[in-house]
């Protein structure tokens, strides 16, 4: 309506540009419909100046004190994370309490944030703020320290020509301006340590809640809260709540069915739960049978703009082009789990790039590591791994990989079983020898090996079987 970009707008909404020029202050204030003291005040505070008759050496701004968003009626379990929160914020004062909650998209990290901020929120007279850093929002820029900065001075009552104008001096006054405070601040969607160390308090009792999709291990101080998915139970109270079927219970089957299907994911299971909820004439039933049979159960979890393909996606593009190579490729492995070698023979890589990419998505939340050195897929993220396979990559470079890692177990289970066997097998035909290979040098480490992969190799034979390779069964 003002004639105004929107990137010039939402750049004034997010504290990017802290004041608009004359001109833009005009087009808003017609565009608003303002007249007299009303638009002469807008246009002042637009452009960071005084409003008329107000004495600028004496200029306050209000402050903000409480900027949580709505707490979600629906929230489920997670309670002794909850209490450790609640533990932490009853600690002796003095000290600032960092914590950084994280996990893979969808689980629910700012609802947990929001949900313990109101929970606590009577301790922390000083204010409860909420600052979204957007490191991973569409068509958004990660919010710089700076601007971040600014946010939050402005939060707190700094008018907009007090606040200074390089990052070193906002940090000073920042921290000046909580000294001897109990804040609790909520840093929403953080893409890094470096984003987020210049916005923490000096000093005094506050607590800051820190959320991101990255182990935020460089951050010091922080104590880390990894969110897993949601139990079974948990899982299921989370769709009936959000189903709102009365007729529904935890007991239910279909219930169970489609919390399984959906990975006991939050993300997951509130996208079903409202398609549930808006169309009464579905039943739970008929829903789990038709995420059973689809071909592709991400496309049925959209809804509107919300899409558990779409939070994947967000992950997926942090990484590095290597990275996103090796994703795709864990994707093509028909086992649960795997390790630095077989991901070397997936990417056709050596072991340390292996390692590195590994690392990554680990740091990521794109991979969880149950035991050392052993990665593991979440069901979701493992269909939308295969699913950019099949559409980014062509059919030979796919079949290419997956021989590669059929190759890397032949290979290696004939050298444990040399080591294990009881009685001398028939040789069976060569198959190329693959770069990286464990060093099984004796029994007892041929029988580790073997015990590790068990399941992988019998997850290969089935795959072998199933695609007719009989040379490899």
């Amino acid at each position: 309506a003002a004639g105004v970009s929107t990137r010039s707008v939402s750049d004034l909404e997010r504290g990017i540009n802290l004041t608009a020029g004359k001109a833009t202050a005009r087009l808003l204030a017609n565009a608003l419909g303002l007249t007299g003291p009303a638009r002469a005040e807008f246009e002042a505070a637009a452009r960071g100046r005084p409003a008329p008759g107000e004495d600028r050496a004496g200029e306050v701004a209000a402050a903000a004190i409480r900027t949580l968003p709505r707490d979600v009626a629906s929230f489920t379990g997670r309670q002794w994370q909850l209490q450790e929160l609640v533990d932490a914020s009853a600690g002796p004062g003095g000290v600032v309490s960092i914590h950084a909650i994280g996990g893979m998209a969808g689980i629910g990290k700012t609802a947990f944030a929001v949900h313990a901020a109101h929970r606590l929120a009577g301790r922390f007279p000083a204010g409860q703020f909420f600052l979204p850093l957007h490191g991973h929002t569409p068509g958004q820029r990660p919010v710089g320290p700076g601007d971040a900065l600014a946010s939050l001075l402005l939060m707190a009552g700094v008018a907009t020509a007090q606040i200074p104008s390089n990052l070193e001096a906002r940090m000073a006054l920042w921290r000046d301006r909580l000294a001897g405070q109990q804040l609790l601040l909520v840093l929403d969607d953080a893409v890094s340590s470096e984003q987020v160390s210049p916005l923490l308090p000096g000093s005094g009792g506050s607590l800051v809640l820190i959320t991101s999709r990255r182990h935020l291990s460089a951050l010091e101080d922080a104590t880390a809260i990894s969110l897993d998915t949601l139990t079974p139970g948990d899982a299921a109270v989370l769709l009936i709540r959000l189903a709102a079927r009365p007729a529904l219970s935890p007991a239910d089957p279909a219930v169970a069915e489609i919390t399984r299907l959906c990975g006991c994911l939050p993300l997951a299971i509130g996208i079903v739960a409202r398609q549930l909820h808006h169309h009464p004439a579905w039943s739970a039933a008929e829903l789990a049978a038709e995420l059973v049979q689809a071909r592709d159960r991400l496309e049925l979890m959209a809804t509107e703009n919300l899409s558990v393909t779409a939070a994947f996606n967000l992950s997926y593009e942090d990484l590095g082009p290597e990275q996103q190579r090796l994703f795709r490729r864990l994707g093509l492995h028909p086992g649960a789990d795997i390790d630095a070698y077989a991901a070397a023979a997936l990417g056709g890589t050596g072991l340390p790039a292996a390692r590195r990419s590994l690392e990554a998505l680990y740091d990521q939340y794109l991979l969880t590591e149950p035991t050392r050195g052993r990665y593991r897929l979440h069901d979701l993220i493992r269909e939308h791994a295969r699913g950019l396979a099949d559409r980014v990559d062509p059919d030979l470079e796919r079949d290419d990989a997956t021989a590669r890692l059929l190759d890397y177990y032949q290979y290696t289970a004939a050298l444990a079983d040399r080591l294990l066997g009881r009685y001398a097998r028939p040789a069976s035909a060569p198959r190329p020898i693959p770069a990286e290979v464990p060093a099984l040098a004796a029994r007892d480490h041929a029988l580790a090996w073997a015990r590790a992969e068990r399941a992988n190799l019998i997850a290969c034979l089935d795959h072998a079987t199933v695609t007719s390779q009989y040379a490899r069964v």
